[in-house]
């Protein structure tokens, strides 16, 4: 059941990395792909390709745990340098594309009312904090096992 489980993942990830091969513009498309990482297509294209070998590489050696170590470990790369990103973020001047995001945070906006980008910034910063002690906590409990 968990190799089918992340088969799917495999192909699903694969089928967007291709998908972005033909998407000719950075566009912001974390509202949909955050589960895989990617902010924009070029992210996808990449973690496209990482998350299929990951999959592939774990059915392969028929090893689930494989996978699981590795879906965490780039969780913990990628949260920490969104963390680094989102810090640094708040002090850049001037502001250029495409670091001028504000627009995508409108969820977040919804969510807890007309905040500065400053704010902003520094809620994502802190959700990718948690996502990194979240993915640490999961890899070592998964070592221990």
């Amino acid at each position: 059941m968990f190799a089918l489980l992340i088969s799917t993942w495999g192909i699903l990830n694969l089928s967007l990395a291709i998908i972005s091969i033909y998407n000719k513009k950075c566009d912001f498309i974390w509202w949909w792909t955050f589960f895989a990482g990617a902010f924009v297509w070029e992210d996808m294209f990449v973690f496209g390709i990482l998350h299929s070998s990951l999959v592939l590489f774990s059915l392969l050696t028929q090893n689930n745990t494989y996978w699981l170590v590795g879906f965490l470990v780039f969780w913990i790369v990628r949260s920490a340098g969104e963390t680094l990103y989102f810090f640094l973020e708040q002090f850049i001047v001037p502001k250029h594309h495409p670091h001028s995001i504000s627009t995508h945070f409108v969820p977040l906006r919804k969510l807890f009312g007309n905040i500065s980008d400053q704010k902003s910034f520094i809620i994502m910063q802190v959700l990718m904090q948690s996502i990194l002690v979240t993915s640490i906590f999961s890899l070592i409990l998964v070592l221990k096992s």
